[in-house]
Formats: structure tokens, sequence, C-alpha cells
């Protein structure tokens, strides 16, 4: 057996969560971690994620790793990126709460409609469009040419009417997930001192502080600087190197 190693825990003298081993590696990581190595235990999970052994269970250990460690911004990321592979994974969540008020980092409070948004399926989209085309379709044709129909041409029109309507409905949205509010979108603050300024340069004013672990979402990115819009309504320009992606995870190199 192995641990889910909670941070809740780590402070507050709780027992860890059981859960079934993926292997030996992923178990010499936690003895790392129990014996208090964060350095050891962090590149050993590391190793596993380069690998491609991908669990939630793995993100979080990592992210508790790495907040043990003294990057805390990291934990937070590695915290989010176990809740992209398990959305209702508990430990996760609480942990996040302890260190949201611990580190009092930033968060974007989406709406219930737009939380909805984002869960839908990357493909609900082209399904829902093409059944709906399609059924318009149908429809239309069964009231121009089945002549025991053609009386109720009105209806199938209405109803077709209604069908590509929805289908434009479902592009919009679909358009609104992919470039607001899906999760490759945001970015998590992993630098402790970063700054949001209000142009891409050293000694531009500052827009807001950005303590570690602080949610930004992308808009424009290069090799030195990004613009992130910032919870509380706001943009501003910060150093690429300072945050990281939620999602994909830039997996580290795999040792030899």
């Amino acid at each position: 057996m192995h641990l889910r190693l909670s941070i809740l825990a780590i402070f507050l003298g709780a027992s860890g969560f059981a859960f079934a081993a993926p292997g030996e590696d992923f178990a010499r990581a936690n003895r790392f971690f129990e014996n208090g190595d964060f350095d050891g235990a962090k590149s050993a999970y590391e190793t596993l994620v380069g690998a491609d052994h991908l669990s939630p269970e793995l993100f979080y250990n990592l992210g508790a790793a790495h907040h043990r460690a003294g990057q805390s911004g990291a934990g937070v990321l590695w915290m989010r990126r176990a809740l992209v592979l398990d959305p209702g994974m508990t430990e996760a969540r609480q942990s996040l709460a302890f260190l949201r008020s611990h580190l009092g980092c930033l968060e974007f409070s989406e709406s219930g409609p737009a939380r909805f948004i984002a869960a839908l399926p990357p493909g609900f989209a082209a399904w829902s469009i093409s059944l709906c085309v399609w059924i318009a379709c149908l429809s239309a044709a069964a009231g121009f040419f089945l002549p025991r129909l053609r009386p109720s041409l009105p209806a199938f029109l209405a109803l077709a009417a209604v069908l590509l309507v929805t289908a434009v409905a479902a592009y919009l949205v679909s358009r609104y997930r992919a470039t607001t509010l899906a999760v490759e979108n945001f970015a998590t603050v992993v630098s402790a001192e970063t700054d949001a300024l209000t142009s891409p340069t050293p000694d531009a004013k500052k827009v807001i502080d950005l303590p570690p672990g602080s949610e930004v979402r992308l808009l424009q990115r290069s090799d030195k600087w990004s613009y992130v819009e910032i919870p509380g309504d706001l943009r501003g320009w910060v150093r690429s190197d300072s945050i990281a992606p939620v999602w994909p995870i830039e997996r580290p190199p795999v040792a030899p």
C-alpha cells in the first residue's frame, strides 16, 4: 500500500489515506517523503511523470513534496493537475483550500453555468452540431417530400429552425469553452515575488502582486513574457518563467 499524502495531515497531524500502489518506484518515492527527504521524493515522483506514469495520486503527492520542499507555487500547480484527472479528489480540494488561505493566492471564481460548460467533454460541440443539422435537414425534407406529412410542413420547418439555432448555440458555447474556460487556457504562478506589469519590460509599473499559486488565464505567451488575465478583472504582463500551464504538463526529462 502507498499513501496519498495529505497536506492537511502534514500540518494538523491527521493520518494519510491508503490506496493501491502502482509500483515499487512509487512506493520508494513515498518513503523519501515519509523520511523527510522532500527533494528526493520530488525527484522520484518527477521521474515517474517523465516516464508517463500519470495518476491523480502521483500528481497530488508531487504537489505535497513541492510544498514541503519550499516550492508552494509548484505544489498548487500539481494539486490542480490532480484535479484535472480526478475533479472529485477530496484530498486535493481540501489541500488547495488550505494552501489558498496560507499563501493568499488569487483564483478565478466561475459562475455555475461557466463551471458546467467547462466540464463538458471537448467533443460535445461536434456531436451536438452534427446531430442537430442532420435532424433539421431530415425534418425539412420529410415535410417537403412526403405527401402525408406535407400538411404539417410548418411544424417541421419550425423544428428545423429550432435545431439550427441550437447548433449555432452549441458552436458558440464550444468557442467560449475553448478560448476561455478550457484548462489549457490557465496557468499557475510558481515563482515567489511575481508581479504583473503594465508592459513586458522589467521597469514597467506594477499592476498587482501575484502570490505563488495564483491562477491566471493565458492571453498571449512568448519565451520571455506572457500577457495574462488576472482574477479581479485585471490584465498584465508576467515573466513566462514565473508561471506554468496547468495543462498539458511539461514532462520532466527521464534520467537514463
